[in-house]
This record gives structure tokens, C-alpha cells and sequence, in this order.
């Protein structure tokens, strides 16, 4: 059948039930207050459904189950108490150029073996997240436009395996795409930027293969490996974001290999908590912290990195973690190359270290305060001490030369060699400092970089 600008509405079933090879024509209608779902498909229905407004349905606007195999282009489906369109128990379907926007729940979910082509769709402004891909779920998803979503942009789990490739993700309130307990599959080609968290986050089991993306702008980093995550990440450019270009932590043991990873706005890659990983041929430069920080009992292995151009360190490893450094560059950093804290070993091969600026050791020798190169938002690794005559906390910690100049003849300690600033610089101790310029009011010196913030409040479908 052939249906036109027919508006139809307040169904107790759906406004269009499609089953058993029927294959009707469905053009600029109006689908709207069905106290079920807008469209149904099942039973290897079809149908074109073409430029029709779906809206404020109670169940979502667009359902396609049971190897059916429908076309939905150009459709605007919006304001569902339910999700957009559901794809679940073996539904294909061709869902395309279509704006889905305002849903309470996920703009496009795809479950249970589904396994549709999603091409050229705005999907925005949703209440709940953009795309969500769960219990074995499958598709291709490509071309499509999501943003401005409550929470993450797409959602990978419970053994899906779509293929993403060539979207702009982007403006979420959350995370761009999150994989999440076993959630695989393919991420490749796309632009994930601007994200209220991170552009990507992996962990429990996950292990997607992730190439070729444009990831910046994310305000809790570019890329967040936790809790067991793995992934396959290659090729990636990875730049602007706030915290960490990448982060490692909690037993996660991704690949990273050829990714260029620059400009950030913290360090290039944080390796923390137990996290393990494989880096090779990576370029990791221009980031305002260290290029690579090694933490809490991490163990990656580094090779054929090449490491230079960066506002702090090449390399800093501290609290007892250890790692394998093969065959990397290191060169033109700052503070210097590789920077090892009390108590660390590491097992290193054919390594260049050259050219860095040696800031630090510059400072030192020249009996400044290592606040003067640091302030408060770097922390170069050189012996620290406290002062017990200036009744310093667990907390404080006081550069050498600042012990030579300003605490002459006070009782103190040498604590170890590590990451930190100096808060006689800071102006944070009783007496001034005689070395550094104008005092901070910061006074909190920290020896690791701000853990990144995890997706872990869901709502599903």
C-alpha cells in the first residue's frame, strides 16, 4: 500500500504494524501519541518510511525485530517516552538521514544479534545517550552526526561488535564512546571532540579496535583505558584535550601504536594504578606535562617512541612502578629526558635521550628555586626535603636550594626523589621565600596528576 500525509495517531497499538514480506510505502505522515510504538516491523516486514514526522509516543517511535528489513529515510522522530528506534532480535533495516532528537531514552538502541546499516542520521539532544549497542548487537554506523546527548554519545557492550566509521561525535554532556563490559567492535575514521569527560573510554573486558580517529577538545582526556580495558588503538591523532592524552590505570592493557599524540593540556600519556600496555612508534609531543608518566606499580613497555617538544618531562616514573624502555627518542623537552624517582628500576635498550633543555638540573645549578621553572601546575622530579622548624606537613615539600638559602640552618630532612613544587617558592610555608618571586595561594602540593573522572552512572533501556 501507498500511505500520504495521513496523520495518525492515539493507536493502543502502533500507529503502523508491518509484518510478513508487507512492504508498504509510508510518506510525510504525521505518527504521533500511539500509546505503544510509532512503527512496528517484525515478522520480516519491509516497508519505506520516508519523511514522516514520529513523535510523543509511548513506546519508541520506530521498532524493527525478527529479520525484518526496513528503509527509514528522512524521517524526524522526536520527543519519544521511549527511545528513537529500537533494533533488537534479529532486526536489520537501513536507517537513514533521519533527525532523531528529544528521546527519553537512547536516540537508537541495536541488541540481540540486530544488525542494521545507520547512515547520515542527526541523533542529538537526546535525554538519555546517543547510540546504544548491547547484548551482541551489531551494524554498521557510518557518516551519522551525534552530539549534545545527556549521556555518552555511543554505548559498546555485553559482546556487541558494530563498526563505526567516519562520525562526528561531539558536545556530549558525558563520554563521545564509551565500551563498556566485553563491548568490541570497530571505531575508525571518526572526529569524537569537545566531550564533557573523556572522547573514549574502555574498561572491563573491552577490546575494540579504535584507528584513525580525530579525538581532542575532551575535558577529562582523550582516550581512558580502566578497570581491565584493552583495545587495539593505532593511527589515532589525539590532541587539546584537558587532562591526560591517554589514560592507563587498574590492571588495563591496551596496544598503542602510531598515534600522534600532541598539544595537550596535561601530559601525553598517564600510566597509573596497576596499568600495564604496550607503546610502539607512537609520536607523543607538545603536551604540558610529562610526555609519558609511569605510576602506582604500573608496568607498560615502551618502544620506538619518539618522545620531544614537551613543557615538562619526556618520561617521569615514580611510586614504585617500573616499565621497559626499547629503542625510543627522547629530545627538546623541557625539565629533560627521563626522570626516575627513589626506589624505581627499569629495564632500558638502545634508548636515545638527547638534546632536552635540562631545565631543571639548570635551575638547580644555578641555586634557583625549582618553583621559579615549575609554579604550581608542573611538577619537576628533584630531591625534596621538609623542614621541621617550619613545622612543614606530610603534604609540604621544599626544593634544595631553597634548604640551602632559606632554611639555612633549620632542621631538615631529605624526603626522596620525586615528583613535586616547591612550596617555599609557593609562598605557602611561615617565612617568605628569598629565592622565588611573587607567592601563590595554592597550597596543596600533589606528587601525581588528577585521577580522570568514570563513566559508571547508567540507565538502561
Amino acid at each position: 500500500g501507498y500511505f500520504e500525509s495521513c496523520n495518525i495517531h492515539r493507536n493502543r497499538i502502533a500507529g503502523f504494524e508491518v509484518k510478513a514480506y508487507a512492504n508498504p510505502t509510508v510518506v510525510r505522515c504525521e505518527i504521533h501519541h500511539g500509546q505503544t510504538g510509532g512503527i512496528y516491523v517484525h515478522e520480516k516486514g519491509r516497508g519505506q518510511f520516508i519523511e514522516n514526522k514520529i513523535y510523543a509516543n509511548n513506546f519508541a517511535g520506530v521498532w524493527i525485530t525478527s529479520n525484518s528489513d526496513p528503509t527509514s529515510r528522512g524521517n524526524s522522530i522526536f520527543n519519544g517516552n521511549q527511545g528513537g528506534v529500537y533494533i533488537f532480535g534479529d532486526g536489520r533495516g537501513l536507517i537513514e538521514g533521519n533527525d532523531i532528537y528529544g528521546n527519553a531514552l537512547a536516540g537508537i538502541q541495536i541488541r540481540t544479534n540486530s544488525c542494521p546499516i545507520v547512515r547520515h542520521n542527526k541523533i542529538h539532544d537526546g535525554q538519555h545517550g546517543g547510540i546504544y549497542v548491547h547484548e551482541k548487537g551489531q551494524g554498521v554506523i557510518e557518516e551519522n552526526e551525534v552530539y549534545s546527548n545527556t549521556l555518552a554519545g555511543v554505548w559498546v557492550t555485553t559482546g556487541s561488535t558494530p563498526v563505526l566509521r567516519r562520525n562526528r561525535i561531539h558536545s556530549g554532556k558525558q563520554v563521545g564512546v564509551y565500551f563498556y563490559d566485553n563491548g568490541h567492535g570497530v571505531l575508525e575514521d571518526n572526529d569524537i571532540y569537545n566531550h564533557m569527560y573523556s572522547g573514549v573510554q574502555i574498561r572491563t573486558g573491552s577490546n575494540p579496535k579504535i584507528r584513525r580517529n580525530k579525538i581532542w577538545g575532551g575535558q577529562n582526556g582523550g582516550i581512558l583505558v580502566y578497570n581491565s580495558g584493552l583495545g587495539c588503538i593505532e593511527d589515532n591523532e589525539i590532541f587539546d584535550n584537558a587532562m591526560a592524552g591517554v589514560w592507563i590505570k587498574t590492571d588495563s592493557n591496551p596496544t598503542l601504536r602510531r598515534n600522534k599524540i600532541h598539544d595537550g593540556r596535561d601530559g601525553g600519556i598517564c600510566i597509573f594504578n596497576g596499568g600495564r600496555g604496550l607503546l610502539e612508534e607512537n609520536d607523543i609531543f607538545r603536551n604540558a606535562q610529562a610526555g609519558v608518566l609511569i605510576s602506582t606499580n604500573s608496568h607498560p613497555v615502551l618502544r620506538k617512541n619518539r618522545i620531544f617538544d614537551g613543557f615538562a618531562a619526556g618520561i617521569e616514573i615514580t611510586n614504585h612502578a617500573t616499565a621497559t624502555l626499547e629503542g625510543n627518542q627522547i629530545f627538546n623537552n623541557r625539565f629533560g629526558g627521563l626522570f626516575l624517582a627513589s626506589g624505581v628500576n627499569v629495564t632500558m635498550k638502545d634508548n636515545k635521550i638527547m638534546n632536552n633543555q635540562d631545565a631543571i638540573e639548570k635551575a638547580v645549578s644555578r641555586g634557583q628555586c625549582l618553583y621559579k621553572i615549575s609554579s604550581y601546575t608542573s611538577y619537576p622530579m628533584h630531591d625534596f626535603y621538609r623542614c621541621h622548624t617550619c613545622n612543614t606537613t606530610d603534604r609540604n615539600a621544599i626544593c634544595v636550594n631553597c634548604i640551602k638559602k632559606c632554611h639555612q640552618g633549620h632542621d631538615v630532612e631529605f624526603i626522596r626523589h620525586d615528583r613535586f613544587f616547591c612550596d617555599c617558592g609557593a609562598g605557602t610555608l611561615s617565612n617568605p621565600c628569598t629565592l622565588a618571586g611573587e607567592p601563590t595561594h595554592d597550597t596543596d602540593t600533589l606528587y601525581d596528576s588528577a585521577p580522570p573522572i568514570e563513566s559508571n552512572t547508567l540507565q538502561h533501556n
